[in-house]
């Protein structure tokens, strides 16, 4: 196995790899579109699109009132219908809605970015963060995920998996408007398997996995 470097700092593992009955921990949460894992249970990982990308099969509307009746419409209607003057949200309700279409769209682009260099300078080797199960290497990178999610119904499970396992940075990932350029090589490091400056690491995995233990 040939050695790979982050930032010329000799690393013990590839940043893609084949694992068998590994361990791996991973924040379990009930939410509309998806349910908890349980202890015992068996899943395959990688055959589907996971509940993270699937929410983007959504269409993001917001309720106006239109002769005297609410209906929803899409979300840059939605602001088009504010800054012509047809709709006055409260105060507050604006600032909030804006930032939270903005943040759709960035994370949207940022996963097609990341998807189309996966597969067409990786070889689509590693695991596909559309169809992929986010989970951590230790405890520890999983309560500080757990933490990041902020959902007190949340649990960490640990899952016996056999399969495609990715270690990369998070804090590589595009957050907000920068060049193309420079997403598009941050996110040729993070599908290397780089650091930044301040990681976050996330461990990406498909296969069959099992939870062993759940509540950690």
């Amino acid at each position: 196995m040939s050695a790979w470097c982050i930032f010329g700092k000799r690393a013990s593992r590839p940043p893609t790899a084949k694992v068998r009955s590994h361990p791996l921990y991973h924040v379990t949460v009930s939410k509309p579109y998806k349910q908890a894992l349980l202890v015992g249970q068996e899943f395959v990982v990688g055959e589907m699109d996971n509940p993270f990308f699937s929410f983007y099969e959504g269409a993001r509307e917001y309720a106006i009132i239109d002769n005297g009746n609410m209906v929803n419409v899409k979300a840059i209607r939605w602001l088009s219908l504010v800054r012509e003057g047809q709709i006055a949200p409260h105060a507050g309700v604006l600032p909030a809605i804006a930032l939270e279409v903005a943040q759709h769209y960035v994370m949207l682009s940022r996963e097609l970015i990341m998807e189309d260099i996966r597969l067409n300078e990786f070889g689509g080797k590693p695991p596909s963060r559309q169809r992929c199960l986010y989970a951590s290497d230790t405890l520890s990178e999983a309560k500080h995920w757990q933490s990041r999610l902020a959902d007190p119904s949340s649990a960490i499970c640990e899952l016996s998996c056999t399969g495609t396992v990715l270690r990369a940075d998070a804090a590589l990932l595009l957050g907000d408007s920068e060049p193309l350029s420079e997403t598009r090589k941050r996110a040729r490091a993070y599908w290397r398997g780089e650091s930044s400056l301040a990681p976050e690491w996330e461990t990406l995995f498909v296969g069959k996995a099992t939870v062993m233990r759940s509540g950690l």
